[in-house]
């Protein structure tokens, strides 16, 4: 398993957009840095004297995290249909390894890929905050607005709980993009349908958050749950709404889209 791991390791970073990707997020998070700090000098009422690397993580960093996202589902979309399309799947099926040795090492691939994208994101974001603005205080009082109003809260915290509850909805996306990438064999077809999934998804889990209150049944549904990071600003979505009831939502979800991924790919008729 480790050495098919490894293999794909290599046919992931061999591919000339898996780095393009990640320069990306550093050309965006070095724009953003110069036009927050533009911003500073000209609105001064926007807090200059008390900026840090904490309130450009806060402001900008986390805000580039949907673009991880896309990102990921780009590769995770792509990645079984690829092999697909160049007939290259039929080599590695005729290899000793069973078939589900084979997905799962994929599949533990990308996730790894997702999981390292959102780190770089937060590594980078954080040494350019502090070459544009300082360390700051860590612990430094903020004022936030969630839905339910606004608060104050320690900034240094509230970046970390942000960031932490981007990773599981980022990992259940990730795993739709790979289920998506083993049902069709056209990888343009997978990633169009999985870009296609992550919009309407976050369209239609912005509307049901205001759902949620009136129809009990929505609360069910995926698509609200799929961003955590919104816990960090409230304790509650909706009545009987809490992390804990999202967190397990999403893993019944992630289990469903797992079996699915799997079985289909374990059927699949692969004609040699």
């Amino acid at each position: 398993m480790i050495r098919l791991i490894q293999n794909e390791c290599m046919k992931i970073f061999a591919k000339i957009s898996s780095w393009f990707y990640m320069i990306i997020l550093f050309v965006i998070l070095l724009g953003g840095a110069a036009i927050y700090l533009i911003l500073l000098k000209k609105f001064p009422e926007m807090g200059e004297s008390s900026a840090s690397v904490w309130t450009y993580m806060n402001s900008v960093v986390y805000s580039v995290g949907s673009l991880v996202t896309l990102f990921s589902v780009i590769i995770c979309s792509a990645n079984v249909a690829a092999e697909f399309g160049s007939g290259t799947i039929k080599q590695l099926l005729i290899r000793p390894h069973a078939r589900w040795k084979i997905l799962l090492s994929k599949y533990i691939t990308v996730t790894l890929y997702a999981l390292l994208l959102m780190l770089s994101l937060f590594v980078m974001g954080y040494l350019i905050g502090l070459l544009f603005f300082g360390v700051g205080d860590f612990n430094a009082v903020t004022e936030e607005i969630a839905l339910n109003g606004s608060f104050t809260t320690k900034i240094g915290p509230l970046v970390i709980k942000k960031f932490l509850l981007l990773l599981p909805g980022l990992v259940v996306v990730s795993t739709i993009s790979f289920m998506l990438s083993t049902l069709f064999k056209s990888q343009a077809l997978a990633v169009g349908v999985g870009i296609f999934a992550l919009f309407i998804s976050s369209s239609i889990g912005g509307v049901l958050f205001f759902l949620m209150e009136k129809f009990a049944w929505t609360k069910y549904l995926i698509f609200p749950h799929l961003d955590l990071s919104i816990y960090a600003l409230q304790d509650t979505l909706a009545p009987g709404v809490t992390l804990g009831f999202s967190s397990v939502i999403l893993l019944g979800y992630y289990l469903i889209f797992l079996a699915i991924t799997f079985w289909f790919f374990q059927k699949r008729d692969i004609s040699f």
